[in-house]
Protein backbone atom coordinates (compact mmCIF):
# COMPACT_ATOMS: atom_id res chain seq x y z
CA UNK A 1 0.00 0.00 0.00
CA UNK A 2 2.80 2.19 0.96
CA UNK A 3 4.35 1.52 -2.43
CA UNK A 4 1.43 2.55 -4.36
CA UNK A 5 0.98 6.02 -2.96
CA UNK A 6 5.23 6.65 -3.34
CA UNK A 7 3.88 6.02 -6.91
CA UNK A 8 1.15 8.29 -7.39
CA UNK A 9 2.66 11.10 -5.65
CA UNK A 10 5.98 10.48 -8.12
CA UNK A 11 3.24 10.38 -11.02
CA UNK A 12 1.32 13.59 -9.70
CA UNK A 13 5.07 15.07 -9.50
CA UNK A 14 5.68 14.93 -12.94
CA UNK A 15 2.19 15.10 -14.26
CA UNK A 16 2.23 19.09 -13.32
CA UNK A 17 5.39 19.66 -15.69
CA UNK A 18 7.53 22.38 -15.81
CA UNK A 19 7.02 25.72 -14.42
CA UNK A 20 9.69 27.92 -15.48
CA UNK A 21 10.54 30.41 -13.36
CA UNK A 22 10.40 34.86 -13.44
CA UNK A 23 6.68 33.93 -14.66
CA UNK A 24 5.30 36.74 -17.00
CA UNK A 25 8.41 38.90 -16.30
CA UNK A 26 10.66 40.20 -18.42
CA UNK A 27 14.30 40.17 -18.57
CA UNK A 28 16.49 42.51 -20.69
CA UNK A 29 19.76 41.08 -22.04
CA UNK A 30 22.55 42.99 -24.03
CA UNK A 31 24.45 42.01 -26.48
CA UNK A 32 27.04 43.43 -29.34
CA UNK A 33 27.15 42.34 -32.52
CA UNK A 34 29.24 39.39 -33.61
CA UNK A 35 29.50 38.31 -29.79
CA UNK A 36 27.06 35.67 -28.29
CA UNK A 37 24.37 35.88 -25.88
CA UNK A 38 22.05 33.84 -23.69
CA UNK A 39 18.35 33.64 -22.95
CA UNK A 40 17.38 32.11 -19.86
CA UNK A 41 14.70 29.67 -18.97
CA UNK A 42 14.28 27.25 -16.82
CA UNK A 43 11.90 25.08 -14.42
CA UNK A 44 11.33 26.24 -11.52
CA UNK A 45 11.64 22.62 -10.04
CA UNK A 46 14.99 21.07 -11.20
CA UNK A 47 13.89 17.76 -11.25
CA UNK A 48 10.88 18.14 -13.23
CA UNK A 49 11.17 18.05 -17.02
CA UNK A 50 9.48 20.19 -20.17
CA UNK A 51 7.44 17.12 -22.48
CA UNK A 52 7.54 20.03 -24.92
CA UNK A 53 8.29 23.75 -25.02
CA UNK A 54 9.37 26.74 -27.68
CA UNK A 55 11.81 29.75 -28.32
CA UNK A 56 9.67 32.63 -30.39
CA UNK A 57 10.31 36.14 -31.17
CA UNK A 58 8.27 39.27 -31.75
CA UNK A 59 8.57 40.72 -35.31
CA UNK A 60 6.04 43.17 -36.62
CA UNK A 61 3.34 42.01 -33.98
CA UNK A 62 3.52 38.56 -34.55
CA UNK A 63 5.32 35.37 -32.92
CA UNK A 64 7.62 33.43 -34.77
CA UNK A 65 9.87 30.42 -33.62
CA UNK A 66 13.41 31.10 -33.57
CA UNK A 67 14.33 27.15 -34.51
CA UNK A 68 12.38 27.50 -37.20
CA UNK A 69 13.48 30.59 -38.38
CA UNK A 70 16.08 30.67 -41.49
CA UNK A 71 17.91 33.64 -39.98
CA UNK A 72 19.03 31.96 -36.84
CA UNK A 73 19.86 28.52 -38.68
CA UNK A 74 23.41 27.52 -37.24
CA UNK A 75 23.26 30.10 -34.73
CA UNK A 76 21.02 28.78 -32.06
CA UNK A 77 21.73 25.91 -29.55
CA UNK A 78 19.61 24.69 -27.02
CA UNK A 79 20.89 23.61 -23.45
CA UNK A 80 17.80 21.37 -23.01
CA UNK A 81 19.92 18.20 -24.36
CA UNK A 82 22.03 17.87 -22.02
CA UNK A 83 20.35 19.54 -19.10
CA UNK A 84 16.47 18.94 -18.84
CA UNK A 85 15.73 21.43 -16.81
CA UNK A 86 17.41 24.50 -18.59
CA UNK A 87 15.61 25.60 -21.27
CA UNK A 88 18.00 28.21 -22.31
CA UNK A 89 18.82 29.58 -25.59
CA UNK A 90 22.25 30.54 -27.11
CA UNK A 91 22.55 32.86 -29.80
CA UNK A 92 25.67 33.39 -31.57
CA UNK A 93 27.34 35.72 -33.94
CA UNK A 94 24.84 38.50 -32.80
CA UNK A 95 23.35 40.65 -35.28
CA UNK A 96 21.68 43.79 -35.34
CA UNK A 97 18.59 42.44 -36.48
CA UNK A 98 18.92 39.94 -33.31
CA UNK A 99 17.24 42.81 -31.91
CA UNK A 100 13.76 41.79 -30.77
CA UNK A 101 11.36 40.60 -27.63
CA UNK A 102 11.87 36.79 -27.08
CA UNK A 103 9.77 34.37 -25.12
CA UNK A 104 9.85 31.32 -23.84
CA UNK A 105 6.39 29.06 -23.41
CA UNK A 106 6.32 25.57 -21.37
CA UNK A 107 3.28 23.25 -21.73
CA UNK A 108 0.65 24.63 -19.04
CA UNK A 109 1.17 27.55 -20.87
CA UNK A 110 3.88 29.48 -18.56
CA UNK A 111 5.91 32.51 -20.21
CA UNK A 112 8.66 34.21 -19.19
CA UNK A 113 10.00 37.01 -21.35
CA UNK A 114 12.95 37.87 -22.84
CA UNK A 115 14.05 41.67 -24.51
CA UNK A 116 17.52 41.16 -26.50
CA UNK A 117 19.31 44.45 -27.07
CA UNK A 118 22.22 44.56 -29.43
CA UNK A 119 24.76 47.28 -30.10
CA UNK A 120 26.72 47.61 -32.90
CA UNK A 121 29.73 49.29 -34.26
CA UNK A 122 29.74 52.68 -34.45
CA UNK A 123 32.94 54.15 -36.02
CA UNK A 124 34.95 56.54 -33.89
CA UNK A 125 35.55 60.00 -36.59
CA UNK A 126 32.38 58.58 -38.22
CA UNK A 127 32.57 60.50 -42.30
CA UNK A 128 35.93 62.47 -41.36
CA UNK A 129 39.19 62.69 -43.24
CA UNK A 130 42.05 62.13 -41.52
CA UNK A 131 46.20 62.70 -43.12
CA UNK A 132 48.50 59.94 -41.88
CA UNK A 133 52.35 60.08 -42.79
CA UNK A 134 55.37 57.47 -42.94
CA UNK A 135 58.32 56.79 -44.17
CA UNK A 136 59.81 54.50 -47.02
CA UNK A 137 60.64 51.13 -46.24
CA UNK A 138 58.54 51.54 -42.46
CA UNK A 139 55.80 50.70 -41.42
CA UNK A 140 52.24 52.34 -40.98
CA UNK A 141 48.90 52.16 -38.93
CA UNK A 142 45.67 54.02 -40.28
CA UNK A 143 43.73 53.85 -37.16
CA UNK A 144 40.13 53.01 -36.81
CA UNK A 145 37.68 50.94 -34.27
CA UNK A 146 34.52 50.95 -33.01
CA UNK A 147 33.28 53.35 -30.07
CA UNK A 148 32.25 49.54 -28.38
CA UNK A 149 35.23 47.63 -28.46
CA UNK A 150 33.48 44.63 -27.91
CA UNK A 151 31.29 44.86 -30.93
CA UNK A 152 32.72 43.15 -34.21
CA UNK A 153 30.82 44.73 -37.54
CA UNK A 154 29.17 42.82 -39.27
CA UNK A 155 31.64 43.64 -42.43
CA UNK A 156 34.90 45.30 -42.67
CA UNK A 157 36.53 46.81 -45.95
CA UNK A 158 39.65 48.33 -46.21
CA UNK A 159 39.75 49.96 -49.84
CA UNK A 160 42.25 52.11 -51.52
CA UNK A 161 41.24 55.00 -54.11
CA UNK A 162 43.54 53.88 -57.32
CA UNK A 163 42.30 54.15 -60.92
CA UNK A 164 39.54 56.46 -60.04
CA UNK A 165 37.66 53.81 -57.80
CA UNK A 166 38.11 52.02 -54.42
CA UNK A 167 39.75 48.55 -54.82
CA UNK A 168 39.40 46.49 -52.22
CA UNK A 169 43.11 45.83 -50.18
CA UNK A 170 41.50 43.85 -47.07
CA UNK A 171 40.08 41.05 -46.19
CA UNK A 172 40.17 40.40 -50.15
CA UNK A 173 43.48 41.74 -52.27
CA UNK A 174 42.39 43.09 -54.99
CA UNK A 175 45.51 45.15 -55.79
CA UNK A 176 48.73 43.50 -56.40
CA UNK A 177 51.15 45.83 -55.07
CA UNK A 178 49.78 45.69 -51.71
CA UNK A 179 49.53 41.63 -51.33
CA UNK A 180 51.16 40.51 -48.32
CA UNK A 181 51.77 43.68 -46.73
CA UNK A 182 48.44 44.67 -44.70
CA UNK A 183 47.00 43.51 -41.50
CA UNK A 184 44.63 44.24 -38.99
CA UNK A 185 46.66 45.91 -36.33
CA UNK A 186 45.05 43.78 -33.43
CA UNK A 187 42.56 41.34 -34.66
CA UNK A 188 41.56 39.72 -31.48
CA UNK A 189 39.56 42.85 -30.03
CA UNK A 190 36.64 42.59 -32.34
CA UNK A 191 36.21 46.24 -32.55
CA UNK A 192 39.88 47.66 -33.23
CA UNK A 193 39.91 47.97 -37.56
CA UNK A 194 43.23 49.48 -37.48
CA UNK A 195 44.96 48.52 -40.76
CA UNK A 196 49.25 48.15 -40.60
CA UNK A 197 50.66 48.01 -44.03
CA UNK A 198 54.02 47.49 -43.95
CA UNK A 199 57.18 48.12 -46.07
CA UNK A 200 56.18 51.12 -47.31
CA UNK A 201 56.70 52.81 -51.04
CA UNK A 202 56.15 55.88 -52.27
CA UNK A 203 53.52 54.46 -54.86
CA UNK A 204 51.38 53.59 -51.21
CA UNK A 205 50.41 56.96 -50.88
CA UNK A 206 46.75 58.03 -51.59
CA UNK A 207 43.36 57.85 -50.55
CA UNK A 208 42.30 54.96 -48.00
CA UNK A 209 38.81 53.92 -46.33
CA UNK A 210 37.88 51.79 -43.62
CA UNK A 211 34.46 50.89 -44.42
CA UNK A 212 31.94 49.15 -41.95
CA UNK A 213 28.72 50.10 -43.54
CA UNK A 214 27.64 52.90 -45.77
CA UNK A 215 27.05 54.92 -42.95
CA UNK A 216 29.75 54.54 -41.19
CA UNK A 217 33.48 55.12 -43.28
CA UNK A 218 36.40 56.48 -41.98
CA UNK A 219 38.81 57.87 -44.59
CA UNK A 220 42.76 58.69 -44.31
CA UNK A 221 45.13 60.09 -46.73
CA UNK A 222 48.83 58.83 -46.93
CA UNK A 223 51.63 60.63 -47.22
CA UNK A 224 54.87 58.91 -47.77
CA UNK A 225 58.35 60.08 -47.37
CA UNK A 226 61.50 59.31 -48.32
CA UNK A 227 63.91 57.84 -45.43
CA UNK A 228 66.22 60.70 -46.00
CA UNK A 229 63.29 62.96 -45.02
CA UNK A 230 63.12 61.83 -41.51
CA UNK A 231 64.47 63.90 -38.61
CA UNK A 232 67.69 62.70 -36.84
CA UNK A 233 68.13 63.09 -32.88
CA UNK A 234 71.59 64.44 -32.47
CA UNK A 235 72.77 62.85 -28.99
CA UNK A 236 75.44 65.20 -27.58
CA UNK A 237 78.47 63.50 -25.63
CA UNK A 238 80.06 65.42 -22.94
CA UNK A 239 84.42 64.74 -22.85
CA UNK A 240 86.92 65.59 -20.65
CA UNK A 241 90.70 66.04 -21.61
CA UNK A 242 90.07 66.86 -25.27
CA UNK A 243 92.59 69.13 -26.75
CA UNK A 244 91.32 72.10 -27.92
CA UNK A 245 92.78 71.76 -31.41
CA UNK A 246 90.97 68.76 -31.98
CA UNK A 247 88.93 68.80 -35.04
CA UNK A 248 84.88 68.18 -34.70
CA UNK A 249 82.68 66.32 -36.60
CA UNK A 250 80.20 68.19 -38.81
CA UNK A 251 77.26 67.42 -36.56
CA UNK A 252 78.80 68.88 -33.52
CA UNK A 253 79.80 71.89 -34.95
CA UNK A 254 76.83 72.73 -36.22
CA UNK A 255 75.41 72.69 -32.30
CA UNK A 256 75.12 76.51 -31.19
CA UNK A 257 76.33 77.09 -27.70
CA UNK A 258 72.75 77.00 -26.19
CA UNK A 259 72.23 73.24 -27.16
CA UNK A 260 75.51 72.36 -25.51
CA UNK A 261 74.41 73.51 -21.77
CA UNK A 262 70.75 72.80 -22.55
CA UNK A 263 71.04 69.52 -20.76
CA UNK A 264 72.21 70.95 -17.76
CA UNK A 265 70.60 74.56 -17.48
CA UNK A 266 67.63 72.49 -14.91
CA UNK A 267 70.68 72.24 -12.57
CA UNK A 268 71.86 76.13 -12.17
CA UNK A 269 68.61 77.35 -10.04
CA UNK A 270 69.11 74.08 -7.71
CA UNK A 271 73.09 75.05 -7.73
CA UNK A 272 72.82 78.47 -6.48
CA UNK A 273 70.09 77.41 -3.95
CA UNK A 274 72.23 74.58 -2.66
CA UNK A 275 75.68 78.06 -2.73
CA UNK A 276 73.33 80.06 -1.02
CA UNK A 277 72.51 78.16 1.80
CA UNK A 278 76.01 77.22 2.33
CA UNK A 279 76.98 80.49 2.62
CA UNK A 280 74.62 81.61 4.89
CA UNK A 281 75.25 78.53 6.99
CA UNK A 282 78.94 79.02 7.78
CA UNK A 283 78.01 82.89 8.15
CA UNK A 284 75.47 81.87 11.13
CA UNK A 285 78.62 79.26 12.69
CA UNK A 286 81.13 81.98 12.57
CA UNK A 287 78.36 84.34 14.31
CA UNK A 288 77.69 81.63 17.15
CA UNK A 289 81.60 81.58 17.26
CA UNK A 290 82.22 84.81 18.13
CA UNK A 291 79.51 85.17 20.64
CA UNK A 292 80.79 82.25 22.49
CA UNK A 293 84.44 83.30 22.76
CA UNK A 294 83.37 87.00 24.17
CA UNK A 295 81.10 85.23 26.80
CA UNK A 296 84.29 83.11 28.10
CA UNK A 297 86.37 85.85 27.42
CA UNK A 298 84.40 88.36 30.02
CA UNK A 299 84.57 85.29 32.61
CA UNK A 300 88.29 85.24 32.49
CA UNK A 301 88.61 89.33 32.87
CA UNK A 302 89.38 90.49 36.23
CA UNK A 303 86.37 91.66 38.39
CA UNK A 304 86.65 95.32 39.37
CA UNK A 305 85.50 96.91 42.44
CA UNK A 306 84.54 99.93 43.38
CA UNK A 307 84.82 99.18 47.18
CA UNK A 308 86.77 101.60 49.54
CA UNK A 309 87.51 99.14 52.26
CA UNK A 310 88.38 96.43 49.46
CA UNK A 311 90.79 98.45 47.65
CA UNK A 312 92.43 99.29 51.04
CA UNK A 313 92.93 96.23 51.74
CA UNK A 314 94.87 95.69 48.86
CA UNK A 315 97.02 98.41 48.76
CA UNK A 316 98.00 96.75 52.39
CA UNK A 317 99.03 93.72 50.94
CA UNK A 318 101.00 95.59 48.26
CA UNK A 319 103.14 97.27 51.07
CA UNK A 320 103.59 94.75 53.24
CA UNK A 321 106.73 93.67 50.95
CA UNK A 322 108.73 95.52 49.10
CA UNK A 323 111.56 93.69 47.18
CA UNK A 324 114.76 95.09 46.13
CA UNK A 325 117.77 93.63 44.27
CA UNK A 326 121.27 93.19 45.54
CA UNK A 327 123.71 95.20 43.31
CA UNK A 328 127.49 94.07 43.22
CA UNK A 329 129.41 96.66 41.81
CA UNK A 330 133.04 96.17 41.26
CA UNK A 331 135.54 98.70 40.85
CA UNK A 332 137.51 98.83 37.38
CA UNK A 333 140.83 96.90 37.56
CA UNK A 334 143.99 99.57 38.13
CA UNK A 335 146.99 99.30 35.79
CA UNK A 336 149.42 97.05 35.34
CA UNK A 337 152.43 98.64 36.66
CA UNK A 338 151.03 99.23 40.20
CA UNK A 339 150.05 96.00 42.40
CA UNK A 340 147.28 96.97 44.73
CA UNK A 341 144.40 94.78 44.89
CA UNK A 342 140.97 95.57 43.30
CA UNK A 343 138.42 96.58 45.73
CA UNK A 344 135.04 95.52 45.59
CA UNK A 345 131.48 97.26 46.85
CA UNK A 346 128.77 95.96 48.19
CA UNK A 347 125.44 98.37 48.32
CA UNK A 348 122.35 96.55 49.60
CA UNK A 349 119.42 98.10 48.98
CA UNK A 350 116.82 98.88 52.04
CA UNK A 351 114.07 96.71 52.03
CA UNK A 352 111.24 98.87 54.04
CA UNK A 353 108.52 96.17 56.20
CA UNK A 354 105.11 97.93 56.86
CA UNK A 355 103.11 96.44 59.61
Amino acid sequence: MRDHLYLFIFMLHFSTGCIVSNVQQTIEITGYTGGSVVLPCSCADPQSTATTFTWEFEHGNRWFQVLQNEKYSGRSVLFNERSPANLSLLITDLRLNDQHYYRCKTEPNTVIYVQLKVKGCNLFGNREFAEVSGYSGESVVLPCSCTELLAKPEQIQWTYFIEKKHKEIYPNEQIESHKNRVKLLNPNTPGNLSLRISALTTEDQGVYQCYVSPQQVVAFRLTVLHAEEKPHVHTISLTTNQPSHQTQDSTTSQLQPTELITPNQHHTAYDVFILLGVFFSVILLALLAFICWRCRGGRNDKKVTTDPEELKREQDNQDDVTYSAVVHVKTASTPAHTHNDPEEFTEYARINVKR
